[in-house]
C-alpha cells in the first residue's frame, strides 16, 4: 500500500485518511464525507478512527488540532471574517514510499 510521507517525523496517513481528515477539518459528518467520497459512512467511520488513532487524539475536534500541530493540515486565515469552508488544506502534495 502506498502511503504519504508527513512533514514530520509524525504519524503517515494513506491518502484515503488525509481526504477524509480534510472533510473533517470542513465540519461535514459522516453521511456528507460519504457522500462526497461515495463510500459507506461506517468506512468513513473506521478511516476517521484509524487517523484519530495515529494522531494520539480524543475526539474529532482534537483530530483536527493534532493534524494541524503535526503539519498535515494548513489553515487559512480568512481577512474578511467570512468562514470559509476550505479552510484547512493539506500541506503539499504527497511523497510516495515504493
Amino acid at each position: 500500500m502506498l502511503q504519504q510521507k508527513s512533514l514530520t517525523n509524525g504519524p503517515v496517513l494513506t491518502l484515503r485518511e488525509h481526504e477524509i481528515l480534510e472533510y473533517v477539518a470542513q465540519g461535514l459528518s459522516t453521511k456528507e464525507v460519504a457522500q462526497h467520497v461515495d463510500i459507506a459512512p461506517r468506512t468513513v467511520d473506521r478511516h476517521v478512527e484509524n487517523v484519530r488513532l495515529k494522531l494520539r487524539a480524543k475526539n474529532r475536534t482534537h483530530m483536527v488540532a493534532c493534524a494541524v500541530m503535526e503539519g498535515l493540515l494548513q489553515v487559512k486565515v480568512s481577512r474578511t471574517g467570512d468562514s470559509d469552508p476550505s479552510a484547512f488544506t493539506q500541506l503539499d502534495a504527497p511523497e510516495f514510499d515504493d
